[in-house]
């Protein structure tokens, strides 16, 4: 499929829709960080759910911020991922971090420790959350995704929330 390198711009009230209290944004922060302030409280089912799309939502705002993975003999390795995802050629759906008022994540900005534990936790959501594998290379203990959380609320507030003035917000209940 082919890739853009920008989009049409948004409307300054598609921008905000992305910051409502039920917007995407703050659905997907509320993902991001539910299994870990929850998961003893919550009941099993509701836990699964809990840290599958929290999972797959690490991955999510990766590609929003700009980065992604590519395959080595060793593993994924983190890469810049700025473009947009096209069927046709010529328009995306896509919304990246810079098209609302945001800047892209740097790989120089992570750690190389951050940046293994960045690229294994994506590999990881697209091999474990949208596909049925078995013996899939490169997968480490799942509850890795706990240690990837804070580095992706970190460089989602760099990147997004400091440069625009906004907080994000989680939704507890």
């Amino acid at each position: 499929m082919p890739n853009l390198t920008s989009r049409s711009p948004l409307s300054p009230a598609d921008k905000a829709s992305f910051f409502n209290t039920h917007g995407h944004l703050n659905y997907r922060y509320t993902m991001l960080w539910r299994h870990k302030n929850a998961a003893k409280g919550i009941a099993y089912g509701d836990a699964i759910c809990a840290f599958e799309s929290c999972h797959i939502v690490c991955r999510v705002l990766m590609e929003f911020l700009g980065l992604g993975v590519k395959y080595t003999a060793t593993g994924p390795v983190l890469v810049q991922k700025q473009k947009y995802f096209s069927v046709d050629g010529s328009t995306t759906d896509e919304v990246k971090v810079i098209d609302l008022g945001g800047t892209f994540a740097e790989i120089s900005s992570v750690t190389p420790a951050e940046r293994e534990l960045l690229a294994t936790v994506y590999h990881m959501a697209h091999k474990s959350t949208a596909h049925l594998t078995i013996g899939a290379r490169f997968m480490k203990d799942a509850g890795i995704v706990h240690n990837c959380i804070p580095v992706v609320d970190r460089l989602l507030r760099e990147n997004l929330y400091d440069v625009v003035g906004k907080k994000p917000h989680e939704h507890t209940k």
